[in-house]
């Protein structure tokens, strides 16, 4: 058993909540109870230390630049005039006593004259009703590359039209933050999946210099799945509330909360087209995908059409162009951004259901037509978008996948197979720190874990590099205050890089010992540590994997059933074998899970369906039926010094991809949306 497991399976995990600060006060938030308003007035409460309005805070949530912004709106701290989504924050007070807020709540009267929403991304498009003034769009990308005229040699076309729902991300544990103004600096403690991105986007919302901010990860972080990134509305409150009262200000997300706060995952609409020859060689692909951002850009949110149509829609297949538009529009609804994938497992759906249907369409065996266009095993490829894909076992993974595709189907059982190409996000590299003396190594890192046995991983590079026993090794991760920068743990990219800027800073520091004429051993038995820091560069890489997989539907409640689901991928170097197939278990179950179960839904005035995780969804233990079983190969390593590839979201990818294809061959017939709800299909 790993050392991180011990301390979570005898409760000795400390997590943000559990952490106990002197004179600390309690955050709490008013939000708005429609989707779309004009706030008139509001009564503010009889006790509380401080209430807070968008008078006293004006400040809005960083997002991602883009190169043509059509009409990029961020988020307000605190809703102004208007509100725009179910939960959007009005006010925010502090009190002395955590079980004080509910009260306090109760007090605070918000009076808002209700407007039509926007809902969805079909109204959103229509224009009737506008988000914001300038429109309904915030992003439009119109994405072409390659040999645009391989088009006119296309011989056959086939189409798919697809719709991803909402997800919520739904960790174990919301999210959470101390916040502490000692007069000189801001001390935070935050569940985090990126300490450095909160300091800098704290800067930035506050307008601090980064000598004054200083972020600290609790000690353990209960799950992320991408909605521990990035600075929250409650984060800048929290840090607000400090600064005024010259006390520790704590904030924890409740479960209701969550389910109605930014970010929202998926949330896309997808009509495509993929170009072959009638022998099966695909040209390329074309036509629109439309991401639901919510009600403001925040994240990287309007970053998700360049993300997924220049890096993952093609797959790993030898396409030669690509003519996409990707547009964001504004809903009435919580702002979207990252969650387990990214966009990774709406791609890799979308292709591999172009791929099935072209199969149908040209009556070719599907593993076959697959085979014939997958990309060769040890070569660099160029995307049609030109972004660089480094070599790997494409052809291994398969055609061991394959092989039990042939058995599957020769025992009668309705099996799908498929392939996929997960994005290592990697750039633009990570920092590290490594010193030696007082009897230890000591590596700092600019990454943390949100579940991932990250502590044991860093040890066990360490101690296979220097040749020492893990137990000299010890570990700091995610804190701005023993680095000069870092990055952060999302991506599928920690292993991959995290791993490279460690053993970058080890031969630094091997250089540095060699060059003052001392031993490793030599320098572990000084009093003086020296130590060696550095950032390490290292470009995006990409996990090849495949996945087999069968369903059936339940006779009498027409309820899917993903029966198996195998998962085949290149992991380049297994550091950890045992997490790696944990890591691909749970990814896969949120990808199944999205196929039969999960989305948050919203009526037609915007109001959320669903208000506890059993409503959206998320199935308990007892619905986990079917079985993942995992294939971890060694084929090629990856191209930074640790060799592992990035694997955190592959399994949500294959859960989803396949998924879809199993449950529509069990089905006999193509499905328009996921979940697929038993009411729907039968």
């Amino acid at each position: 058993m790993l050392k991180e497991d011990l301390e979570v399976v005898t409760a000795k995990a400390v997590y943000l909540d559990d952490i106990e600060v002197r004179n600390v006060a309690y955050l709490g938030v008013v939000r708005s109870n429609v989707a779309r308003g004009i706030v008139k007035s509001m009564t503010p409460p009889s006790r509380a230390e401080l209430f807070l309005t968008s008078k006293d805070v004006k400040a809005y949530i960083p997002t991602r630049d883009v190169p043509d912004p059509v009409n990029i709106v961020k988020m307000p701290v605190l809703a102004e005039d208007v509100v725009n989504f179910v939960g959007q924050p009005v006010a925010a007070f502090v009190v002395n006593d955590p079980y004080e807020i509910e009260d306090v709540m109760d007090e605070v009267y918000v009076d808002i004259e209700p407007l039509k929403p926007v809902v969805t991304i079909d109204e959103a498009l229509r224009g009737e009703e506008k988000v914001h003034e300038k429109g309904n769009v915030a992003v439009d990308a119109r994405i072409k590359g390659g040999d645009l005229g391989q088009k006119a040699n296309s011989e056959v076309e086939v189409e798919r039209e697809f719709e991803f729902k909402r997800i919520v991300a739904n960790p174990i544990e919301p999210k959470g933050i101390v916040v502490h103004w000692d007069g000189e600096r801001l001390n935070v403690i935050v569940s985090t999946q990126s300490a450095f991105r909160i300091k800098g986007e704290l800067q930035e919302v506050l307008g601090l210099p980064p000598e004054k901010v200083v972020v600290v990860s609790s000690p353990r972080v209960g799950g992320g799945f991408g909605n521990k990134i990035s600075v929250y509305p409650e984060y800048v409150l929290a840090a607000i509330a400090s600064m005024r009262l010259r006390r520790p200000v704590k904030w924890v997300e409740t479960r209701r909360e969550h389910l109605n706060n930014p970010v929202q995952g998926r949330s896309m609409k997808a009509r495509l087209k993929l170009h072959a020859k009638r022998d099966g060689t695909v040209l390329g692909i074309s036509g629109e995908v439309i991401f639901d951002g919510g009600a403001y850009m925040m994240s990287i949110g309007p970053y998700f059409p360049y993300f997924v149509i220049n890096n993952m829609i093609f797959g790993p297949y030898k396409m030669r162009f690509v003519d996409v538009r990707g547009l964001v529009v504004y809903t009435n609804k919580p702002p979207y951004g990252a969650y387990r994938g990214a966009g990774r497992p709406e791609a890799a759906s979308l292709h591999e259901m172009l791929m099935e249907t072209l199969a149908e369409e040209l009556k070719m065996d599907p593993a076959e037509l697959r085979k014939k266009n997958l990309l060769e095993s040890g070569k660099e490829y160029v995307l049609p978008s030109g972004v660089k894909v480094d070599p790997a076992g494409y052809r291994e993974v398969f055609e061991r996948a394959e092989q039990l595709y042939r058995k599957l189907t020769s025992e009668g059982k309705k099996a799908v197979i498929i392939a996929l190409n997960n994005l290592v996000n990697a750039p633009p590299g990570e920092y590290a720190k490594v010193s030696v003396g007082k009897g230890k190594v000591r590596v700092y890192v600019g990454s943390g874990p949100h579940g991932q046995p990250h502590w044991s991983m860093y040890s066990k590079v360490v101690s296979q590099a220097l040749g020492i026993s893990e137990d000299l090794v010890e570990v700091q991760l995610n804190r701005t205050d023993v680095l000069k920068e870092g990055v952060g743990s999302f991506g599928s990219r920690t292993a991959n890089v995290g791993t490279h800027a460690v053993l970058t800073a080890i031969n630094g520091l091997l250089d540095e010992l060699k060059r003052r004429g001392l031993t490793l051993q030599e320098a572990l038995r000084s009093e003086t540590e020296i130590e060696y820091e550095t950032f390490a560069k290292a470009d995006a890489s990409y996990t090849p994997g495949a996945a087999v997989a069968y369903a059936d539907i339940d006779p009498e409640t027409c309820q899917p059933r993903v029966r198996e689901l195998h998962v085949f991928f290149d992991v380049g170097r297994a550091i950890i074998k045992e997490e790696v197939e944990g890591q691909i278990i749970g990814g896969a179950t949120q990808g199944l899970a999205q196929v039969m179960y999960e989305a948050m839904e919203y009526d037609e005035y915007g109001n959320p369906l669903y208000i506890s995780i059993n409503d959206e969804g998320v199935p308990y233990a007892d619905d986990v039926t079917w079985k993942v079983y995992v294939y971890p190969m060694e084929v090629y390593p990856a191209k930074t010094l640790g060799g592992a590839r990035g694997i955190g979201e592959l399994g949500t990818s294959a859960g989803l991809a396949a998924g879809i294809l199993a449950v529509e061959k069990a089905l006999g017939r193509k499905l328009r949306e996921v979940p697929a709800r038993p009411w729907e299909i039968c």
